[in-house]
């Protein structure tokens, strides 16, 4: 007896997985684990219940959210379950204790010599390169950091440009976002910063920011003649511009951007195996006659987990063997978020270090050649 045709199942309920983080999955930087993502998107009618009908259509295509009603891209912020301090709350009310009775001596003659630093006139503009040998190693964020905290001291203006060729993700960091791009301001001659601001986007510390897509969308290529094309166009008219190279050093982008800087921030994983590709990085810079580089070079060892098992004090004496100033941003929950960076929430310990490395890089970038 033939047995009766199996009658379609209805699809299951959709499972929802509260520990996974939309933003950094779309900015990989710090501590992502998305091992438990759902590997593809709960179907439409499954949400409606089983009455509702699946597709007849024959060889239908999905379509992405944009074409289907020109859905537009979400903010960093509506992706963060909840807002991240990167301290506890006991840690920040024993900080502002010890600030009440006039604790902090050395943080405050550090921050002296820094504040005295950020006073001194640019001769020209200073440009600022953010490069890393690969993606994830937290590049983009320090790169806004560096960028928010010149804008916050300098009284001249400051620029942050995104040189990701792919989807460039520091307006997501600093948490702006523009229709216009780097591809509209190339080729433009405007006569004043006021016109040339029209393709800039500017965030609540002052900063200004020069992007790389449209919108949160990817705008397309763009070769190092357009990139400077574009830069030099506003880049007249501020006193530094921090400069976030796409992941790896040998393209001809990021080799270029390199070369025309004043100063250039290395940043890492603080690893074994990310020490070792700092290291493999100078060796590089060292062997094809960019050894003048090294001289306004400053390594940035970034924690990625709360907790590294790795011999960080074997890896500090490693690099700055090279005579480089080595700094080692501790890991901090709210940069892990990968959504927009509020300064108010970073951790004291990884906003001393942030302020360490933009003394530093920024130190070498007034002693450069006007030339650069």
């Amino acid at each position: 007896m033939e047995a009766p045709p199996e009658q379609p199942q209805p699809d299951p309920a959709p499972q929802t997985h509260f520990d996974y983080d939309w933003a950094a999955a779309v900015n990989p930087l710090i501590g992502v684990d998305n091992a438990d993502a759902p590997a593809h998107p709960a179907p439409e009618h499954a949400a409606a219940g089983p009455s509702a009908p699946a597709s007849t259509e024959p060889h239908a295509q999905p379509q992405p959210p944009q074409a289907q009603g020109g859905a537009a891209v979400p903010a960093a912020e509506e992706l963060v379950r909840r807002n991240q301090h990167g301290d506890p709350l006991a840690r920040r009310m024993g900080r502002s204790v010890r600030k009440a009775v006039g604790g902090g001596s050395r943080e405050a003659r550090e921050m002296g010599a820094f504040l005295e630093l950020m006073r001194t006139p640019v001769p020209g503009s200073r440009q600022i390169a953010v490069a890393s040998v690969r993606g994830g190693a937290g590049k983009t964020t320090m790169a806004a950091l560096v960028a928010t905290e010149l804008a916050r001291y300098r009284q001249d203006r400051v620029l942050a440009a995104d040189a990701d060729a792919e989807l460039g993700s520091l307006p997501l960091r600093l948490g702006v976002r523009t229709q216009l791009s780097l591809f509209d301001l190339a080729g433009q001659n405007p006569r004043t910063f006021e016109e040339a601001a029209r393709f800039l986007a500017r965030t609540p510390e002052g900063l200004f920011v020069l992007s790389s897509t449209r919108g949160g969308r990817i705008a397309g290529e763009f070769t190092l003649e357009m990139f400077q094309s574009a830069l030099n166009v506003v880049a007249r008219y501020v006193g530094a511009t921090v400069v976030d190279c796409g992941a790896g050093i040998l393209t001809e982008l990021n080799r270029g951007v390199v070369a025309s800087s004043h100063g250039l921030v290395l940043v890492t994983p603080g690893t074994v195996d990310g020490a070792l590709s700092a290291r493999g990085a100078l060796e590089w810079y060292a062997g094809n006659d960019q050894q003048d580089l090294l001289r306004r070079t400053v390594i940035a060892m970034v924690s990625h987990a709360p907790q590294v098992g790795a011999d960080l004090h074997r890896a500090h004496q490693m690099l700055t063997a090279w005579g480089l100033p080595v700094v080692f941003v501790p890991y901090d929950r709210h940069l892990a978020t990968g959504s927009s960076v509020d300064l108010s929430k970073v951790s004291a310990a990884a906003r001393a270090a942030v302020t360490r490395v933009v003394h530093e890089v920024f130190a070498r970038a007034l002693s450069a050649g006007t030339g650069r």
